[in-house]
């Protein structure tokens, strides 16, 4: 990790912000031997002598130019009642709620202009309630949800729609946007989360400007840059009661009136919490460490150049999961090797044997060029913007498959690598009414390519218990489809029961070095050209019109093989005989997509406190082929597209204390990508057709009561297949089983979802005490596509709160905190699990916990 190399960075830089800021201060001017004060007596201005000339000619007048002077006086003289009584200039100025201004469609807008449902969440907010990732962030988010159990495959969902990344072919529904350059994995989504400006979420399809992959919506992440002027520090370290330290810190200044830079670094280390009583660790044990560096260089000529360089590590034990609802033919099997075995998905206990571990290495470089134009062209202003970057990420992994105490398969050798690299050449301008109708317009147009290159080589081999395994009653059924279960042994249950423990090592050579392997490379070429164009009617009408084109390819080469010492007698290994795996090689597998995302928005301004709008939009999610497939059937999968229609407000009110926005929509899928399991492992398919629709509202109240204030996300969906034949169904229905899903609810969207969370500030001898509180609903859920009773949360609701106490003034605050109050045992997800059917893996949210923070700002 570079723990030393993020911190002695970070001082080097403050060291040089330091230095021209302390030569610049006054109170050190007498060491270059400069008079501060000039204390020879000043002379009269001109105005004082005036005044003196004024009196002297008074005094030589009339008496009765006297006596007008002294009427004059007299009247000056009188008194006039104060317009405000004491009271009221001691009463604080009335609160009102800052205009948020957001970068959603490439320029900067006030949010109340924005035709699109964006929730903004800004830096001093993420700050304050100790949001560590994205995770936790999408909460305040109404009809988001966001998990991260495993930091390369986060599950993404907007409205009811996103990713499961199990997969690793799968492309992302949600897009992901960092200052200014499209990511194109999923597993970025795990990376950036330091050092935020903001966090934009747009939901609905955002094809038109973000492209492709952004079916579902988009977050758009801004990172702190160096301040317009001087020098800024800040530094924020917050411990848990299990031991999780993060450490935030950042500097930044203007190293002469050209070049500005800032340097942030961060260190989070997580204990964790899920105790492995076999391994004798922490299964959610992680290391993260990362730093950026922003450079920002103004020139004479209106020209802007920007460079961000971000490098990350990231070190996990893995993966942070439990068996779940054991039955009994199981649990006796796997009691042979830990006779402590349970299935409670709630103790934050797990039991396997293989100590799995993930590494994450990414970096990524990016270089703007912005040029204010002028008038040109006949447009009223001109600006172009160029943006070039390039990113690389790389992972490692091993791990136990079963995750149980018997060795049976593992992950091994498992090695991903992705770059990508793109450009983006768009213009920005005002320009007048189109065909003289209207009072003016604002568009941006541009073009955009990128290239990624993925590839993965992979594969599972057998443990030494696979032999025994291969007895039991659930190798059996998977071995024969279910035609047969385990073998009777004396009345002593199964015969992997009694004799599993001899089977293993008796076995051990046979089944040595058996694998199954993967390699999977894939090249995609996308090309695109968009615009948008916002049309001022009038003071109170705009409409907002956009298109983009977007052109891709796709290179694909997929081989699936088996080896094993007895394949040359047997043909057939363990391995491939337990998960029903074939061989197969595909080489030079090519698709070819077109795709046009059109929008059209149209937006009516009250005045500038309230508008309305409606959107209506299209947005595609690319097709392509699965990386981790058994048997080389059903390779490939097509296109996604989405048609979405909202309606919405954005409103302040009395007189700007109350900010309500709100949306109502309805969005439709066709040839919904789903990952459905397979009795082994996850495949993607195109499922059909499905819809959802709903109300999203988020709202900011600064109470009459001067110390209160309330935020408040409430959201509502129905998402369902319309049309779904042949989907999954649950286990044990039959390992194969097939259902209609057609009217059934999707995975992953609650009903309901709600937050809200006031906060009460009071001055307390001079500094500021702070008590906030959060409580957080969310519906029942299934967290599996075949909507097994199993994997369904119930729903529930977490409350959390925090106390604080600092000085605005000097810069320091801290704060004490609780997630989570009432402990409650809620599953992230259940699913089912490799190897054992009707046994699902389950990931528990975390308990009750305590913290403390230390803010720092100078």
């Amino acid at each position: 990790m570079t723990t030393s190399r993020s911190w002695g960075a970070l001082l080097v830089l403050g060291l040089l912000l330091a230095w021209p800021a302390a030569a610049q201060d006054d109170e050190l001017d007498f060491l270059f031997g400069d008079s501060i004060e000039d204390e020879s007596p000043s002379e009269p201005s001109d105005t004082d002598a005036s005044e003196g000339a004024e009196g002297q000619n008074a005094d030589a007048g009339s008496d009765e130019s006297a006596e007008d002077a002294d009427a004059a006086s007299e009247l000056e003289t009188i008194p006039v009642a104060p317009t405000t009584t004491a009271r009221e200039s001691t009463r604080p100025a009335r609160r009102t709620i800052e205009e948020v201004v957001v970068t959603a469609q490439k320029t900067e807008q006030s949010l109340s202009d924005v035709p699109v449902s964006v929730t903004a969440l800004q830096g001093d907010f993420i700050q304050n309630h100790a949001v560590g990732d994205l995770t936790e962030a999408s909460t305040y988010v109404p009809n988001v949800r966001v998990e991260s159990t495993s930091p390369t495959s986060p599950q993404v969902f907007i409205r009811g729609f996103g990713t499961n990344t199990f997969n690793p072919s799968f492309e992302p529904s949600v897009g992901l946007v960092q200052d200014d350059v499209f990511f194109a994995r999923g597993s970025y989504f795990t990376e950036s989360m330091f050092d935020l400006a903001r966090i934009e979420v747009l939901r609905g399809p955002q094809g038109t400007l973000f492209g492709k992959n952004t079916i579902a919506g988009v977050f758009n992440i801004v990172t702190r840059g160096a301040p317009a002027s001087g020098s800024e520090a800040n530094l924020q370290y917050t411990r848990n009661a299990f031991g999780n330290e993060r450490v935030e810190g950042g500097v930044g200044g203007r190293l002469g009136d050209a070049l500005g830079v800032r340097l942030a670094v961060l260190e989070d280390h997580r204990e964790g919490r899920l105790y492995n009583t076999l391994l004798d660790r922490l299964e959610d044990e992680s290391r993260k460490s990362a730093q950026r560096l922003r450079l920002d260089y103004f020139t004479d000529s209106d020209l802007e150049l920007g460079l961000t360089a971000q490098r990350t590590e990231t070190r996990v034990n893995f993966w942070p999961r439990q068996l779940y609802q054991l039955d009994a033919d199981t649990a006796g099997y796997l009691a042979n090797f830990d006779p402590q075995i349970e299935g409670n998905p709630y103790d934050f206990q797990t039991s396997f044997d293989i100590p799995g571990v993930m590494n994450i290495d990414s970096w990524t470089v990016s270089g703007s060029a912005g040029k204010d134009l002028g008038p040109a062209l006949g447009l009223e202003a001109l600006d172009t913007t160029l943006v070039l970057a390039s990113s690389r990420m790389g992972i490692t992994q091993f791990q136990d498959l079963d995750t149980s105490p018997a060795d049976l398969i593992r992950l091994f050798g498992d090695a991903e690598n992705y770059a990508q690299h793109s450009v983006e050449w768009r213009f920005t301008g005002l320009g007048g009414a189109p065909f003289g109708w209207g009072q003016g317009s604002e568009f941006v147009a541009g073009l955009y390519a990128l290239q990624a290159d993925y590839r993965i080589d992979t594969g599972i081999e057998a443990g030494e218990d696979l032999a025994s395994y291969a007895a039991s009653d659930a190798g059996l059924t998977l071995i024969s489809g279910g035609a047969i279960s385990g073998i009777p042994f004396a009345g002593a249950g199964t015969a992997s029961g009694a004799l599993g423990p001899l089977l293993g090592p008796l076995a051990a050579g046979v089944v040595d070095r058996d694998r199954y392997t993967f390699d999977f490379t894939q090249r995609t070429r996308t090309y695109a050209v968009f615009g948008q164009l916002t049309w001022d009617l009038n003071a109170h009408w705009s409409i907002t019109p956009g298109l983009r084109l977007n052109h891709e390819r796709k290179n694909i080469d997929s081989i699936g093989r088996s080896s094993c010492r007895s394949k040359p007698v047997t043909q057939q290994c363990l391995v491939q005989l337990i998960v029903g795996a074939n061989d197969y090689q595909f080489n030079g597998l090519k698709r070819n997509e077109t795709n046009l995302s059109p929008k059209l928005s149209v937006l009516y301004r009250f005045d500038r406190d309230v508008s309305l709008f409606a959107t209506w939009a299209r947005g595609y999610k690319s097709g392509g082929a699965n990386a981790i497939s058994f048997t080389g059937e059903d390779l490939e999968y097509g296109a996604e597209t989405a048609t979405s229609v909202e309606l919405g407000i954005k409103s302040h009110w009395f007189g700007r204390t109350l900010s309500l926005n709100a949306t109502a929509y309805r969005m439709d899928f066709d040839d919904l990508q789903v990952l459905a399991f397979n009795g082994v492992f996850f495949d993607v398919t195109n499922a059909g057709s499905a819809y959802s629709t709903g109300v999203e509202l988020d709202s900011q109240w600064l109470t009459p009561y001067q110390p209160l204030s309330i935020n408040t996300s409430v959201g509502f969906l129905e998402a369902r297949y319309k049309t779904y034949a042949n989907a999954p169904a649950p286990v044990d229905q039959g390992l194969d089983a097939r259902q209609d899903l057609g009217g059934k609810t999707l995975a992953f969207a609650p009903r309901w979802s709600a937050t809200l969370s006031p906060t009460l500030e009071y001055p307390v001898g001079g500094l500021d005490f702070t008590l906030g509180l959060n409580a957080r609903h969310q519906g029942d859920q299934y967290t599996d596509t075949d909507l097994d009773p199993a994997t369904r949360v119930e729903a529930h609701t977490i409350y959390s709160a925090r106390i604080g106490l600092g000085s605005g003034a000097s810069g320091w605050a801290v704060n004490l905190g609780c997630k989570n109050i009432t402990d409650e045992r809620v599953l992230n997800q259940a699913l089912d699990t490799a190897l054992f059917p009707g046994v699902f893996l389950a990931n528990q949210q975390p308990g009750r916990t305590l913290y403390a923070s230390l803010n720092l700002q100078w």
